[in-house]
């Protein structure tokens, strides 16, 4: 994020509201004082424009989010991009979390808040902590159980507890953090639009071969050598070829190779009429459906194309990505799916 972005989304969200003074006491220290409204965090938000690694840590797993340059990288996916917009609105939610009252110190009752430690079996909790550039940590925060206008007028709240202390809050906010961990990739993959697509060719693991194409963008896209004695009766499915490669967003990625995607997967090869080449092979396997993209040029395409193939070779190639079966369709399609034989 930029330097001063951070620290003016929460000085803009930080106007502190008065409340009812009570006191806690934490594990080896004397009688603290707290005031309902105060800052949750007030180290985060003093050292905002420090923070550079963000780590989400459940029982089910971790993701770690770390700033390179002007970007945000998923380490456990291969360091592929994450949302930095995603990224910085946790951040502010999470400085901006302000306590409305002390709840329990008992650790038998966290998992009754989920604030329980994240590895306690069945923990439903999520460790939330914030690094500077050089790895201190400037936050270590249990988020716990949400509650939806628990505060009335729409504000809402949720159970926070301290990495290390025994006390639990109720505190006013909203940390959204549910989900998956995969919500904060940068999820659009690849958008090439239908009117510049030439030709989609899909090869089955036995070799067979199907191939539908135009010769100008302005032609209707059709099966190319049909078969004596076949016809079309799946007309749409020959038009939407067109689209094989338009607004296509990832589900999940891996680092390329490590998906489950065998040498014979059924491949596909889609051309542009400026000399693109995109090349995917698709495997489904456990209802997830992965490809792995490989992009080229044909000797005839211009320097636009080449340099939009370099960059789409530098962000696809390194990775094997899962994506929703319907948007894989387009590079598995088999003569017998138009003709109405499968």
């Amino acid at each position: 994020m930029r330097k001063t972005t951070f620290v003016l989304l929460i000085a803009a969200a930080a106007a502190a509201t008065a409340g009812v003074a009570y006191q806690v006491v934490r594990p080896g220290e004397a009688v603290v004082s707290a005031r309902s409204g105060e800052v949750f965090l007030p180290e985060l938000q003093r050292r905002a424009n420090d923070v550079r690694e963000l780590v989400l840590t459940r029982s089910s797993g971790t993701a770690t989010l770390k700033q390179q340059g002007d970007r945000w990288i998923f380490v456990e996916k291969g360091d592929y991009p994450a949302n930095g917009e995603q990224v910085r609105r946790v951040l502010v939610e999470l400085a901006d979390l302000r306590l409305v009252e002390a709840k329990t110190r008992k650790a038998e009752l966290y998992p009754r808040l989920q604030v329980e430690d994240v590895t306690e079996k069945d923990s439903r909790s999520t460790l939330m902590t914030v690094k500077d550039g050089q790895g201190a940590v400037i936050a270590d925060v249990v988020i716990g159980r949400r509650r939806i206008d628990r505060l009335g007028g729409g504000r809402d709240s949720l159970y926070v507890r301290r990495k290390g202390s025994e006390q639990a809050w109720l505190a006013a906010g909203n940390v959204d953090i549910t989900g998956e961990f995969q919500r904060f990739l940068v999820r659009p993959l690849i958008d090439i639009k239908p009117e510049r697509i030439a030709e989609v060719a899909t090869i089955q693991g036995d070799g067979t071969r199907l191939v539908i194409g135009r010769a100008k963008a302005e032609d209707a896209m059709a099966v190319v050598d049909l078969p004596a004695g076949k016809a079309v009766t799946e007309k749409d499915k020959v038009e939407k070829a067109a689209s094989a490669l338009a607004g296509i967003d990832l589900d999940d990625v891996r680092k390329r190779g490590e998906a489950d995607i065998p040498d014979n997967a059924v491949k596909a090869e889609i051309r542009t009429f400026d000399g693109l080449v995109v090349k995917v092979a698709t495997h489904e396997t456990n209802y997830r459906a992965w490809a792995r993209f490989t992009v080229e040029t044909t000797p005839e395409a211009g320097d636009a194309a080449k340099k939009e193939a370099a960059a789409l070779k530098a962000r696809l190639e390194p990775y094997d990505f899962e994506l929703l079966g319907y948007k894989t369709a387009p590079f598995t399609t088999k003569l017998a799916d138009l003709v109405g034989e499968s």
